[in-house]
């Protein structure tokens, strides 16, 4: 009792607006369960409505309700862990008030800890069988946290996947307290535990006082109107969810994002220069040249042809997308002869497929053998299409006195973005992106003749704004610029699509590059722009950058 009552003693209760729409979340995140009713099958032990959290309790919300975090794992999206069974009631009563005060749930709703019978109800999601997903025991690294692959208890929730009726880490990460007439037990498993201890029928009868890193709780919200609650999702799989699994490992906490420059209309494209200077469009018709020495940033170009992607190749030549629209030259420009801040000789490496202008090229990406993959969509403007299709193209390597041939890549792609080549230049991938249509970062095989085949999609974003630009580190890890609001940022992915880390920005991020490999790591540096729309007025675009404990993967020669 006085662990309890000194976790509440360290509790202000006054709630900032960011702890306000914390609690709005955490109610958000309830999925309904109806016994005997439609796809819920009947239960001779379970048959009155509840809703029950998708995720363990996170340490951000225990935090805005008792105040102290008590987890050994820090990590504000990570399940809170290292109480016991008196505290985690004791936070059910805290949260059920401070929903309640807030009109975030009824008067006759609360918040509790589930019932062992209705655990075990939500978790097997109508199966009998061993686990939630079957029998199979080799599948159940896809699905929880435990001993065989667990490092340490320190993912965000949500990262494997969830149960067929939406429940995340029913299977491992941590135990959960749950209640019986005999008196409290734990249902679950933990990251510490083997595989046969995650199974659905587990339960483990422990003392009240029990604690540790591997022991946590989800809630179950109950009472008076609950079915018809408008804040209770169904009770399904979520699309779209991105779970990192190494935030801290790619983006620790003294990692902050720093403004540069904010005077831009459309900040995109950065690119590396052999100096270790960055280049970047400002869509209309300027580039702009970032110094890391002098940390000044001065015009390059102008007009830029309307550029928007850009990238050095190893012989230390721009390469750039220009597209459409006013002031726009639809082609992929090639300038020798760049000299620090000085411009060199721009001329046209391509500017037509068969004889029909490029619709607006709009990113590239360059392999070991110089040949230049770029996207071409149309997103905007009134200039007159000449081909009836969007795609990815290919440009061989420029050579002195002789044309570059182009060739379509693929037009497996609705609406092609950003894009990239693998280190290896066995994959490339590309960032699906059709406010319409498909939202999707995919990857694609690449055949001798350059040619792409073989797509696989990596992430789904199944709605709203998807990946725009991305770069490589040296790992082969992607880093996407995506989303907007609060979803607004870098999604980091694996080559094969593993959730990694997140970085936020203040406004609709459009496009990434490392710049200077340095001993610590190096800076990513971010175009975006500097926040939402004020009183209906555009924000302004500018260049970010963040220290990471990564190195970038770079095709131009930097200089020593």
């Amino acid at each position: 009792m006085l662990a309890w009552l000194l976790l509440a003693a360290t509790f202000s209760g006054e709630l900032v607006p960011a702890d306000v729409a914390l609690l709005e979340t955490f109610r958000d995140e309830f999925v309904l369960i109806t016994p005997g009713s439609g796809k819920f099958p009947a239960d001779e032990k379970v048959k009155e409505p509840f809703a029950i959290s998708r995720y363990e309790v996170t340490q951000n919300v225990w935090g805005v309700a008792l105040g102290k975090n008590p987890s050994e794992w820090k990590g504000e999206r990570n399940s809170c862990e290292r109480f016991d069974f008196q505290e985690a009631k004791h936070f059910c009563e805290r949260i059920t008030s401070e929903l309640r005060n807030r009109k975030l749930i009824g008067p006759k709703q609360e918040i509790r800890l589930p019932t062992s019978d209705e655990w075990n109800y939500a978790a097997a999601a109508g199966t009998k069988t061993k686990y939630s997903f079957g029998d199979d025991e080799s599948q159940l690294g896809q699905f929880g946290w435990f001993h065989g692959n667990a490092a340490g208890n320190d993912p965000v929730v949500g990262a494997k996947k969830p149960n067929d009726w939406g429940l995340y880490d029913v299977h491992g990460y941590l135990w959960e307290w749950c209640t019986t007439e005999a008196g409290p037990v734990l249902r679950g498993g933990s990251w510490t535990d083997p595989a046969d201890q995650l199974a659905t029928a587990i339960v483990k009868k422990v003392a009240p006082e029990t604690r540790g890193p591997h022991i946590g709780l989800r809630c179950v919200l109950a009472g008076e109107g609950i079915t018809t609650a408008k804040f209770v999702a169904v009770a399904e799989p979520m699309k779209g969810v991105f779970a990192p699994v190494k935030q801290r490992a790619i983006i620790p906490e003294t990692s902050k994002l720093e403004k540069l420059w904010a005077e831009g209309e459309f900040t995109e494209g950065p690119a590396t220069a052999p100096d270790g200077s960055i280049l970047f469009s400002d869509i209309g018709t300027k580039i702009f040249r970032f110094d890391p020495t002098t940390k000044q940033t001065k015009l390059f170009r102008e007009p830029s042809g309307r550029s928007n992607g850009l990238l050095f190749d190893a012989s230390g030549r721009l390469i750039a997308c220009e597209g459409a629209n006013t002031g726009g030259n639809r082609r992929i420009s090639i300038t020798t002869g760049i000299q620090g801040a000085t411009d060199g000789k721009i001329e046209t490496l391509a500017d037509n497929f068969e004889g029909k202008r490029f619709n607006s090229p709009n990113d590239l990406a360059i392999d070991g053998q110089g040949r230049t993959y770029f996207t071409d969509p149309r997103y905007v403007g009134d200039d007159p299409r000449d081909l009836d299709f969007e795609a990815v193209f290919i440009v061989d390597a420029p050579t002195a006195g002789k044309k570059s041939n182009v060739r379509v890549a693929t037009r497996e792609v609705q609406k092609p973005n950003g894009i990239l080549v693998s280190a290896d230049g066995k994959t490339v991938f590309i960032a699906d992106n059709n406010p319409k249509g498909n939202v999707q970062l995919v990857a694609m095989s690449v055949e001798p003749d350059g040619k792409l085949a073989d797509k696989r999609v990596l992430f789904d974003f199944v709605s709203g704004r998807g990946i725009d630009g991305m770069t490589l580190d040296k790992a082969g890890n992607i880093y996407a610029t995506a989303g907007t609001g609060k979803k607004a940022g870098i999604y980091v992915f694996s080559s094969s699509g593993e959730h990694l880390a997140f970085i936020a920005t203040p406004g609709d991020p459009t496009n990434c590059t490392f710049g200077a490999n340095q001993n610590e790591g190096a800076y990513l540096y971010i175009t975006a722009s500097t926040g939402p729309k004020n009183n209906g007025q555009d924000p302004k675009f500018g260049l970010f950058r963040i220290l990471l404990p990564v190195q970038g993967q770079h095709v131009v020669k930097l200089m020593p």
